[in-house]
């Protein structure tokens, strides 16, 4: 019996923790030899005996709140835009009830006002369509709980859960005046301002979310679909994934490449900036190797394939990219970790409390009063807070300063870095071909009006950079008579009665055109620096050569300087040559250089500055980055980059300023900061609070803990963790700004 492998979508999974639940409750079905769950995508791909039903599968998911779908990822960036949209819905709803549900205790609670059916009837009509709404957070936390594996949820469930249960009763008990010791006060705020926090930050996590997907959706649409393979001496359109290893392939200008290969046929330049990032389309004729996914820029190429399918190097990256955002999952937050340990503690000091104190003889009221107690004044106000609130006015005074947070998780491990790795082009460079400098024998205007004119009949990929020095120095250029480009050599052509010729230097002087003995110094600082050289000549006589080359960033100096003044190792990843490299590092006092790297490169460089013991962030902006910026613990894009860099990574730098590379570090230490020290105070209201809530007091003072003054203490553990947060606003981060 054969094995069959299928990829199925998966709803309900939110960290790493879910991802293993999911892995072994299907492990553990009967014929499942492999699962392998990828959080981004929201799938799981299993390797089966044939024959194992689908029912089977996604009954051993249920039991764990999980849902097994058919259909993986046809739809799946709708379904993510649907979440948003329905989160978006739950605190819009939970916020028109929960905010005024809480004025209103409150106001009452300040004014010392006596509960009324009329106020009864309004907080309990608040109260209850939020606890509808927030379902979810019972069903999800009630089954975590089940099944041994307690979590923020089932936090959430229980405490909101006791105080809603507490209202009703004490609301039966003041109506009727039952006259019931314990039960004079209603709580049905606490649970309402519980979950609307709750909410915001489940619905900031979704959006964060979608952007990670989306990415990888993205990588997706820059793959090859279809090629021209010839069959039968006749040239067919065909889907790329029909193309064989072997098969002649030809690639139009302007057309994509479909596959990896070898050039048989024709001479051209071909833009690999996908691949490698660097903006200078590279000149290739017979025998020279073609990466799918670049683009033919002008002459017609035909290719001979050699890597097809998933062993291309673009399929490589989507591959890459996919794996490292999967093991990269978010760090679980600390308050779930604590909320694993925190639950059952809770639940049995509150099932000890009372037994405890039905056995010491008091009454089953009493006893109830102190369960209901002890759960109330655990549940977790402040601790929804502590981080929510934090992330809120962080990444609000982040987006201020240009600076894009996409989750609590890339705040945290920000604040851990040790190493900044740096892309070349497009980051520490401009990414834009100029000419950087040009020596000539002519006066300067004369020898730009020469070769811009001559350039303008011209396909080359440098003619733009060219034209563009021309449109600087407000010179009008006319197009040259009889244009010829030589493949591989130059191009010459006709003006005022010259013969005008720029190429490469081997070309000219193969031409009997010698360059002058003064001009080889500048050659030679050219060539190290490496600069792509225009020779031109008139009549036969050398007149001026041009560099052309990428520009820096004017702060990339600047930001180089600030992160090793604060401790940080930097180093350079470039898919460029050695020369150019060198040059930009030791321009920028970088110690660590690495050139001519393909993006599967850049991850694997990555990961051995990770295994060295160091926390690794990644500055990147093309797809070529989009391995390394997955693979870094923190991935930071330029706002200008690629689609796939933006999603692809963590923090996205908004502002066109590297400078706030080192704002997003300081800020972020910050922050995590203040989410600490609101932890401990939430934590530190529990550790006093449910001693007391116990009724430990009671034997030796008479005192038992009002749930009037529980409640009040949640308000001021709340409003506490609050105004610490906003203190954030005069953080001393903004001195890098």
């Amino acid at each position: 019996m054969g094995n069959t492998k299928k990829t199925y979508r998966v709803e309900g999974m939110h960290c790493a923790g879910c991802v293993a639940s999911v892995e072994k409750s299907l492990l553990s079905v009967q014929g499942v030899q492999s699962a392998v769950v990828n959080l981004p995508l929201e799938n799981v791909r299993l390797e089966t005996d044939s024959g194992v039903p689908f029912e089977r599968l996604r009954g051993a998911l249920q039991s764990g709140g999980y849902t097994l779908v058919e259909d993986s990822s046809e739809d799946l960036s709708e379904k993510k835009e649907m979440d948003i949209h329905l989160w978006r819905q739950r605190l819009i709803w939970t916020g028109l009830l929960g905010i005024p549900l809480l004025i209103f205790a409150m106001w009452e609670m300040l004014t010392g006002s006596a509960i009324t059916l009329k106020s009864i009837i309004f907080q309990f009509c608040l109260a209850t369509p939020i606890i509808y709404i927030s379902r979810h957070f019972y069903v999800n936390g009630l089954t975590a709980l089940k099944h041994g594996n307690p979590n923020m949820n089932s936090l959430v469930a229980l405490g909101t859960g006791a105080a809603y249960l507490y209202s009703l009763i004490s609301s039966v008990n003041i109506l009727y005046g039952l006259g019931v010791t314990g039960f004079e006060k209603l709580y049905f705020e606490s649970a309402g301002v519980i979950l609307l926090f709750i909410t915001l930050g489940r619905y900031l996590e979704a959006r964060a979310k979608n952007l990670t997907t989306q990415a990888l959706l993205d990588l997706f649409k820059h793959a090859p679909r279809t090629g021209w393979v010839k069959k039968s001496s006749q040239w067919e359109e065909v889907s790329v994934e029909e193309i064989q290893q072997g098969d002649q392939v030809m690639v139009k200008p302007g057309g994509q490449i479909p596959v990896d290969g070898v050039v048989i046929e024709g001479n051209s330049f071909v833009d690999e900036s996908a691949i490698t990032g660097e903006p200078i389309p590279v000149e290739k004729s017979t025998s020279d190797a073609l990466t799918g996914a670049s683009i033919n820029t002008t002459g017609l190429l035909i290719m001979e394939a050699r890597q097809v399918g998933e062993n291309t190097v673009f399929s490589r990256i989507v591959k890459m990219v996919e794996q490292a955002q999967n093991s990269k999952a978010p760090i679980q937050a600390l308050a779930d970790k604590v909320a694993a340990v925190f639950v059952p503690i809770v639940l049995v000091l509150a099932i000890l409390s009372m037994a405890g104190w039905l056995m010491a003889g008091q009454s089953w009221i009493f006893a109830f009063n102190i369960f209901i107690s002890v759960l109330i004044i655990a549940c977790p106000c402040a601790l929804g807070l502590a981080t929510p609130t934090a992330m809120v006015v962080g990444t609000g005074l982040a987006a201020k300063s240009g600076i894009h947070f996409k989750s609590t998780e890339a705040l945290q491990t920000m604040s851990e870095i040790k190493s900044v790795i740096f892309d070349k082009t497009g980051t520490l460079t401009l990414g834009k071909p100029r000419v950087v400098d040009f020596t000539t024998n002519l006066e300067e205007k004369k020898f730009i009006y020469y070769l811009a004119s001559l350039e303008k009949g011209s396909e080359h990929p440098l003619a733009g950079a060219v034209l563009n020095l021309a449109k600087i120095q407000d010179i009008q250029v006319d197009k040259c008579e009889n244009v010829q480009a030589i493949p591989g050599q130059g191009i010459q052509g006709n003006m005022e009665g010259k013969t005008i010729q720029a190429g490469k230097l081997s070309w000219l002087i193969k031409s009997g055109i010698q360059l002058p003995s003064s001009q080889t110094d500048s050659l030679e600082k050219w060539e190290k620096k490496g600069y792509t050289i225009i020779h031109i000549a008139a009549d036969g006589e050398w007149i001026g050569m041009a560099a052309i080359s990428d520009t820096l960033r004017k702060d990339a100096k600047i930001i180089i300087q600030q992160l090793k003044q604060n401790g940080l190792k930097v180093h350079l990843l470039t898919g460029d040559r050695k020369a150019p490299g060198d040059y930009i590092a030791n321009e920028l006092g970088i110690d660590n250089i690495h050139s001519e790297l393909l993006p599967q490169d850049k991850a694997e460089k990555i990961l051995e500055v990770q295994v060295s013991g160091y926390k690794v962030a990644m500055v990147g902006d093309g797809i070529n980055d989009a391995p390394a910026l997955a693979a870094a613990d923190i991935g930071i894009s330029i706002g200008s980059g690629t689609d796939v860099a933006l999603e692809t990574s963590d923090v996205v730098l908004m502002r066109d300023d590297l400078r706030s590379v080192i704002n997003a570090w300081q800020l972020s230490i910050q922050v995590v900061n203040k989410i600490k020290q609101n932890l401990f105070w939430a934590f530190a209201y529990n550790v006093v609070g449910i001693p007391v809530a116990m009724g430990l007091l009671y034997p030796f003072s008479g005192y038992l803990l009002n749930p009037m003054l529980a409640g009040a203490a949640m308000a001021f553990s709340s409003v506490s963790v609050v105004g610490n947060t906003l203190l954030l606003r005069k953080g001393v981060w903004k001195k890098y700004l």
